[in-house]
């Protein structure tokens, strides 16, 4: 779990203490200017890390959405029919290759939203994308897909084309490691971006305080 992630937490958990206090003590006014202090700080180090605590800035839902798209389309490689021959028949790989063009689509779209927000968001989840790849830089490379100079991966269509659906499954399925650390690191954005968004909702009054 990202560093970010821990110190969204911590805060949660604090800020979530302090309205429960207050909340038993009928308004102490202390305890509002704690609570109001902590959330103008935890603002500014949100902002300092490309998160807006602003409900109404749609980039950082566009992170989320391209994250949660992509472990979508990651989830999908699991499908056994796509590795599978129907009865009867010959095995086509025509729906897996269009499984795996479709998971690089939203892997790049998520790079592309990353680098539109900036900040430690984009630089902490662009690292861990890279250094999953980097992790399986051989098993990508044998079925056809590289990591270009954007961070974006690059597919060669005749070797994916060619290559055995099984280093496919082994690589993309459920129970790789790759799979496991993008699963993990698309979580972490969920979490991150779902509650900075939350700190500008009409979920908190203007002292900071879960409504």
């Amino acid at each position: 779990m990202s560093t970010i992630n821990n110190s969204m937490e911590y805060y949660q958990s604090n800020q979530g203490l302090l309205s429960m206090l207050n909340n038993k003590k009928s308004g102490n006014a202390l305890i509002d200017q704690i609570v109001s202090n902590n959330d103008l700080i935890f603002q500014r180090k949100m902002e300092s890390m490309g998160l807006s605590t602003n409900g109404s800035d749609s980039k950082f839902k566009n992170v989320d959405t391209a994250a949660t798209n992509l472990l979508d389309a990651l989830s999908k490689l699991d499908d056994d029919s796509l590795y599978n021959a129907e009865t009867g028949k010959e095995y086509d790989n025509a729906e897996l290759i269009k499984g795996v063009t479709n998971f690089v689509t939203a892997y790049n779209s998520t790079i592309t939203n990353m680098t539109n927000c900036g900040g430690s968001l984009n630089n902490t989840f662009s690292t861990e994308f890279v250094e999953a790849f980097k992790a399986k830089k051989d098993e990508f490379e044998n079925i056809g897909i590289s990591l270009g100079s954007d961070n974006k991966l690059v597919i060669d269509q005749e070797k994916l084309k060619a290559a055995n659906h099984e280093d496919i499954k082994a690589l993309l399925g459920s129970s790789s490691s790759y799979y496991n650390n993008i699963a993990s690191a698309v979580n972490s954005i969920d979490t991150i971006v779902n509650k900075a968004l939350a700190m500008g909702s009409s979920n908190y009054n203007a002292k900071g305080l879960l409504l």
